[in-house]
């Protein structure tokens, strides 16, 4: 806490005029000065600033306030932060009455990111070893004034630059680690004899990141000399002083160019060098989010200082598709956000390379609305974009976008746009929008009652004492049969974190991998609640969660792992999906070989070398798709609606395998006879019961009418 005669004393010190006239273009006028407000966009001056009473007040859209009020609004800081920055230019000593070490932590941290900043800059120009990095700059058409203006700088690739550094700096090697400045070995502690720094960065070109403040809070490091390293860029990662959710590259230098610009409007880069040759070529209200996808976080820092953004990305396919998230992310903050489109192959940095500001602004310019940008995406998704069942899937994907803005009137002009892009009457895209808007607050309902029984599960599981032996365990007392295994624990995890994303692939599932082929009683029951809670009302899972407490310890520990999915860029939900389907279905065939392991007559040898083909089939979807679907009693997927075989069988034509037998009653669920895709001879799949619980595929507007084709 600051005193509050602190605060006014820091008032009375600063000079409202000279503060503000930093930031805008003041003129002297009748009592005072004047300049067209930072805070809506005007032609004629209303913006006035009276040094007599330290105030400012805008009589075109009323903003006022004093010093504090104006570097809040117009800077984005917090009351304290701007305080502190007052008091620093004042002279003003700040004595908090409760001292925070995190703050005195955080404090050293910057420090160490500054001193470091400055390290790495006079290393690029005065050392001769950084010739590479000059050179690559002078390659790239960065000046000299460019890279001073942004800091960059050189690491030398010398083993004990950090340690001699932190000593001459008067740095620990703990302040240097938790910097993100360097690492120890394993085992190793800071300061102990013999620990030696290895710097992150060695022989790399520097880029301080900076925070809205300007406070240099980490680093991103680009290779030169690419045989040394496969990784191009190596970043900091994430401190005490930096959360990459929280920081955009160069919005301490874009700021006022954004809240001084026309409808303040930003430019939002894919990467640091577009930023950086934006700003070089007059286009500084270029930003772009630092190591991670955009998020929230990133929308609402943004959103201090713009009220609409352009949006530059690559024009491949994850490009596209990259612009269409943000876009959605820029809406629900209330940003609209409009997406120009650059020559294939091009991106801002080589661009602006090869062609004037001008062309660049024309580009700008000819920005088109997200709307018709993600009609234009989808179309190109579509084989026959004029068919029947593709523009079903067009206005469903445009209006998940339209659905996440929180503009009213922005929404209801996008909603116009979507009829007038797919020539639909306006009443049906509305009456659509209120079904895409109803399912995605369903979705979002069950996943928050979901998030919320799992927290409290791990709060009463944290409270309790540990059972015997228990420690990473995920068998539980109440669970009957087998313990889960890790596959069981595979397939629970990617329902858990993507089942609402992606429910067209429970619907797969529920068709290609029945509850049956699961032997475990507990991952049984869990995945027919699953399988429930597909075009459901209410949510089976968190109902049998709270029915069983050993569903829900079983729930809230798979819950606590990390999606393997969702932390991986090499693969898609559906790529995993048809992994998790084969696995099972091999884990069924090889407990079907070693219940027979004993059996040497011909019937049961004739029946294990059917499994052995099988086992040999399900390696890859590509050939055991076919196997699957058959046995599994679903139709190929470009047959209309064949009669399912009378008879599932293997490749050699022998009988199919019979699946364990539920303990639950027969017909109950997906777990009963009827569902068993080994049964001896199986018939159509029954219709599913009526009730709550039950699939109903027409009401949910997502729901496929089959298997998708990208499962």
């Amino acid at each position: 806490m600051i005193s509050d005669a602190t605060i006014e004393d820091v008032r009375e010190r600063t000079d409202i005029v000279q503060v503000i006239g930093d930031r805008l273009p003041l003129k002297r006028a009748s009592g005072g000065f004047v300049a067209c407000c930072p805070f809506h966009h005007e032609k004629t001056p209303s913006f006035h600033v009276s040094p007599r009473r330290q105030r400012f007040h805008c009589f075109g859209c009323g903003e006022d306030g004093d010093v504090f009020k104006f570097l809040m609004k117009h800077d984005g800081m917090a009351f304290l932060d701007s305080v502190k920055y007052l008091a620093e230019k004042c002279g003003v000593e700040i004595v908090e009455s409760a001292p925070d070490p995190g703050a005195a932590r955080a404090k050293r941290l910057l420090l160490a990111n500054a001193e470091a900043a400055a390290f790495f800059r006079r290393c690029l120009l005065r050392m001769p070893e950084a010739k590479v990095a000059r050179a690559y700059l002078e390659k790239r058409g960065l000046s000299g004034e460019t890279a001073e203006k942004f800091g960059l700088g050189y690491d030398p690739d010398r083993p004990g630059t950090l340690d001699a550094f932190a000593r001459a700096n008067r740095f620990t090697q703990a302040e240097m680690v938790a910097a993100g400045l360097g690492t120890l070995p394993e085992g190793v502690a800071p300061g102990t004899p013999g620990a030696i720094l290895r710097d992150r960065f060695r022989g790399r070109l520097m880029f301080p990141i900076r925070d809205h403040g300007g406070r240099v809070v980490a680093f991103s490091a680009r290779v030169l000399d690419s045989s040394k390293s496969r990784a191009k860029y190596v970043n900091s990662p994430e401190t005490d002083v930096f959360k990459k959710s929280r920081v955009l590259y160069a919005l301490d230098q874009a700021q006022r160019a954004i809240a001084a610009s026309k409808h303040r409007e930003a430019i939002l880069c894919e990467g640091q060098i577009d930023v950086i040759r934006c700003h070089a070529c007059g286009f500084p209200r270029a930003v772009a989010s630092e190591g991670t996808a955009f998020t929230a976080e990133h929308a609402a820092l943004l959103h201090r200082y713009a009220d609409s953004a352009i949006l530059l990305f690559d024009g491949d396919n994850a490009g596209r598709k990259a612009a269409v998230r943000t876009a959605g992310i820029l809406l629900a903050e209330g940003i609209p956000a409009r997406v120009a489109s650059l020559p294939q192959g091009e991106d801002p940095d080589s661009f602006l390379l090869a062609n004037p500001p001008e062309a660049f602004q024309k580009v700008l310019d000819g920005a088109s609305g997200i709307v018709a940008f993600h009609v234009a995406y989808l179309k190109a998704q579509e084989s026959d974009p004029d068919g029947p069942d593709a523009a079903g899937r067009i206005v469903d994907g445009v209006l998940e976008t339209v659905a996440a803005c929180s503009n009213s009137v922005h929404k209801a002009r996008m909603v116009q746009e979507v009829a007038r892009e797919l020539d639909l009457p306006e009443s049906v895209v509305r009456d659509r929008l209120a079904g895409v808007e109803e399912t995605i607050r369903r979705r979002s309902e069950m996943s928050d009652r979901r998030a919320a029984f799992v927290e409290a599960r791990e709060a009463e599981r944290s409270a309790a004492a540990a059972p015997p032996g228990g420690g990473g365990a995920l068998r539980t007392a109440a669970s009957s049969g087998p313990a889960p295994d890790a596959i069981d624990v595979a397939v629970c995890e990617f329902m858990l974190f993507h089942g609402e994303e992606e429910p067209g692939t429970l619907h797969a599932f529920a068709k290609l991998m029945p509850a049956t082929l699961f032997p475990c009683t507990l991952v049984r029951r869990l995945v027919e609640a699953f399988y429930a809670s597909v075009g459901a009302s209410t949510d089976p899972v968190a109902d049998l969660q709270r029915a069983d407490a050993a569903v829900a310890d079983f729930v809230a520990r798979v819950s606590a792992s990390h999606d393997r999915v969702g932390s991986s860029e090499s693969f898609r939900p559906a790529d995993v999906a048809r992994e998790l389907v084969l696995a099972v279905w091999r884990r069924h065939v090889k407990s079907r070989m070693a219940a027979t392991s004993g059996d040497v007559s011909p019937e049961a040898m004739r029946k294990r070398m059917a499994d052995r083909k099988a086992l040999f089939a399900l390696e890859t979807w590509e050939t055991g798709e076919a196997l699957v679907r058959d046995l599994a009693g679903v139709p190929p997927s470009d047959s209309p609606a064949p009669a399912p075989p009378a008879a599932p069988a293997f490749p050699d034509g022998g009988p199919a395998p019979e699946a364990p037998e539920a303990p639950e009653a027969p017909g109950a669920g997906l777990g009963g006879p009827s569902a068993n895709p080994f049964g001896a001879a199986p018939g159509p799949a029954p219709a599913p019961a009526p009730g709550p619980s039950a699939p109903a595929p027409d009401d949910d507007p997502f729901f496929p009418e089959d298997i998708p084709d990208e499962f």
